[in-house]
């Protein structure tokens, strides 16, 4: 082999790695979205809105769903916050706020990743002030400061799900009606407008605004329903009317909606039949039948207890009822075990 052919052909490696390394930054460099189905994309993103983000790839602009995306990976933003986020998705709140607060804010310079940081932080502080019971005031500051600073963010839509919820765990029944609405007024998804109403109606139920909610239920089972997720959403929604019935018109009417649709559906769904049952007892108890009530609330701590606030409120109605039926041991069980479990929830602060 000459030392020509020799020089050729580390001249090409040498190429080649240089390509290589040039192609892994520019990789490095791009954004990268991750879908909830598909495969992700990269590229560099351009405009965002509460309903679409633009991603520039190879130079052609592609117009992407933000109900598609399960989350933003910026180039060169910190590894703190990309370790944050990815935490904060996958509902480990703590962790991803620890994280974040390691986040040289000022250190960054692209104001789509500073906002990022300051949404995550939001969302991270707010979801754990709901668990704890502490620090939501707090919470809805950051949110809201947030929302001002960003009122287009792409993620509009979480925000303003998450100031309703605080809202209602502050018992400010008002403003969680007037933040969900800001998702069912302007969200152009058929299942987004119709969990958004349906929180709603449950804002107004708490505020015993009966007629009110029983129009929210009803306007969410009119919306579309043609994906699974929709229709279980307006089985949620006939679970809501007929709790509302049993205030609004006579309580046998409620109570009819209810068991049948308990009769007709599939008890997998724990979310579905805890809600069912918890508007159940919430009927009977309209319709003044305590003993009845008790059983319908004790399907849920029973059997439907996989969701921490509809159990939470089976346990309050539990404690109550146990103590008319005069069991004084069952009472403090339920008692105890809301507030031992369920700390952070309203139910647990209710008298």
């Amino acid at each position: 082999m000459t030392m020509k052919t020799v020089s050729l052909l580390t001249l090409g490696l040498f190429s080649g790695l240089f390509s290589l390394a040039i192609g892994q930054a520019a990789l490095a460099e791009d954004d990268q979205i991750f879908l909830n189905q598909g495969a992700s994309l990269r590229g560099k993103i351009g405009q965002v809105s509460p309903s679409q983000i633009e991603i520039i790839v190879g130079g052609e602009s592609r117009q992407l769903k933000t109900n598609e995306i399960r989350l933003i990976n910026f180039a060169d933003e910190p590894d703190e916050l990309r370790q944050g986020r990815a935490r904060a998705v996958a509902g480990k709140y703590g962790a991803a706020l620890s994280d974040l607060k390691k986040v040289d804010a000022e250190a960054i310079k692209r104001p789509l990743i500073k906002l990022d940081l300051q949404f995550y932080q939001a969302l991270c502080q707010g979801r754990s002030s709901l668990e704890s019971g502490s620090g939501r005031s707090q919470a809805t500051e950051a949110m809201l400061a947030f929302v001002r600073t960003a009122a287009n963010s792409h993620h509009f839509f979480d925000a303003a799900d998450l100031l309703g919820d605080l809202a209602v765990a502050q018992g400010d029944y008002e403003n969680a009606v007037k933040y969900y609405s800001a998702i069912s007024s302007k969200a152009p998804w058929a299942d987004y407008r119709m969990r958004a109403l349906m929180s709603e109606a449950d804002a107004l139920v708490k505020q015993q605004r009966f007629a009110d909610a029983q129009q929210k239920y009803e306007s969410a089972a009119t919306q579309a329903a043609d994906t699974p997720e929709t229709k279980r959403l307006k089985l949620m929604a006939a679970v809501g009317r007929g709790r509302c019935l049993a205030e609004t018109s006579a309580a046998a009417d409620g109570i009819k909606v209810i068991e049948q649709l308990i009769l007709e559906n599939d008890a997998t769904d724990t979310e579905l039949f805890g809600r069912a049952y918890n508007a159940l007892g919430d009927c009977l108890q309209a319709a003044d039948q305590p003993k009845e009530a008790l059983m319908a609330y004790l399907h849920v701590d029973v059997l439907f207890y996989g969701e921490a606030d509809i159990h939470a409120e089976a346990l309050y109605h539990l404690s109550k009822l146990w103590l008319e039926a005069k069991n004084q041991d069952r009472a403090a069980a339920a008692k105890n075990l809301l507030q031992k479990r369920y700390a952070g929830s309203m139910w647990a602060g209710k008298p």
